[in-house]
């Protein structure tokens, strides 16, 4: 599957503090800033890239993202509802209990990211890649879907609840004690060994 990657080529370094300041935040490059204690809102992060940046005593309120890349950035429990996210790579970002409630997500793409407890609930996703990433503890409720891979995902103790997931494929993912109802269940492509664990949470039990 292909997606749309982020616009970013035109990007120059700039100073983060100096755009947070000017509340503005397009055609930048910022690198390993520390910021302590700030709020940035009611933006968009336009054609952006944010390399090894600590978000956690940032506070990101009423952001949406478009055309942005961010490598090894801590955004954990950054909440992204209701919000556009299109074109938008996380490679290697700790992103745990982030919540996307609501939003609308476009071409976005997961990479070894660290990102259990994330919260997928009323999401519009419309092409999306999750690679190498632990989503486990995570969850999707009445979350539709068009276009979406998974590879080598852990998806342990999380729940899926009211999200047809038909013809998406999980056989290279774990999912192991995964919550999941017969509506959302219907259709999904999974490997031999994962249809034991699945009928085991059905409560069938296997005659030896």
């Amino acid at each position: 599957m292909k997606i749309i990657e982020p616009k970013v080529l035109n990007c120059t370094n700039y100073d983060f503090l100096k755009s947070y300041e000017e509340n503005y935040f397009n055609n930048s490059i910022y690198e390993k800033v520390e910021v302590k204690d700030s709020k940035i809102s009611g933006i968009t992060f336009d054609s952006c890239i944010f390399r090894e940046i600590d978000f956690s005593n940032i506070e990101l309120d009423d952001i949406d993202l478009i055309d942005v890349v961010f490598e090894n950035c801590d955004l954990s429990n950054k909440n992204f509802d209701y919000k556009l996210i299109k074109r938008v790579k996380f490679n290697n970002c700790r992103m745990v209990g982030c919540s996307f409630v609501g939003s609308k997500l476009n071409d976005v793409e997961f990479i070894t990211c660290k990102a259990n407890y994330i919260n997928f609930s009323n999401v519009n996703i419309k092409s999306m890649i999750v690679s190498d990433t632990d989503f486990s503890q995570m969850t999707f409720y009445e979350t539709e879907i068009k276009n979406i891979e998974f590879n080598s995902v852990n998806f342990s103790s999380s729940e899926i609840l009211k999200t047809p997931l038909k013809d998406i494929d999980f056989s290279t993912s774990n999912i192991q004690n995964i919550g999941i109802d017969y509506e959302s269940l219907r259709g999904i492509i999974i490997d031999r060994f994962q249809a034991h664990e699945l009928v085991r949470m059905l409560g069938v039990k296997f005659k030896e």
